[in-house]
């Protein structure tokens, strides 16, 4: 009998908002600015979208309705909805956000996500 899921969602459950990251050559990578946990058993994405609870944000999202989270086209929007993932914000002006599924953060320390791939492998921002 196989009890709950294959994919260990304990790293991730300890991830929160403003941490590190860096991928897995150890390179900075920037800050995490959003995160969403997944349901790898889920047959659809309903319910796991982001919606905003600021109000500039939820004014954003009327007035550009095709911008929501995760930025990335499909079938990698509807992906990193089933498994969760992080945002982790651009660096300088200009830069684009990043996206890792949930399945790649291999360890969370008190300030810092370490990621079980290079940043070169993640998925940026449209």
């Amino acid at each position: 009998m196989q009890i709950g899921s294959s994919v260990d969602t304990s790293a991730m459950a300890r991830v929160q908002e403003g941490m590190r990251v860096v991928d897995a050559a150890g390179e900075d990578l920037g800050k995490v600015e959003y995160l969403q946990m997944g349901d790898p058993e889920a047959v659809t994405t309903e319910g796991h979208e982001h919606r905003p609870v600021d109000l500039v944000g939820r004014v954003m999202e009327r007035a550009l309705p095709e911008e929501s989270e995760p930025d990335v086209p499909d079938p990698l929007r509807t992906e990193l909805q089933r498994t969760g993932y992080l945002k982790i914000g651009g660096h300088g002006i200009g830069g684009r956000a990043r996206y890792v599924s949930s399945e790649h953060v291999s360890a969370v320390s008190s300030e810092t996500v370490r990621l079980s791939v290079r940043k070169d492998d993640l998925a940026r921002e449209d």
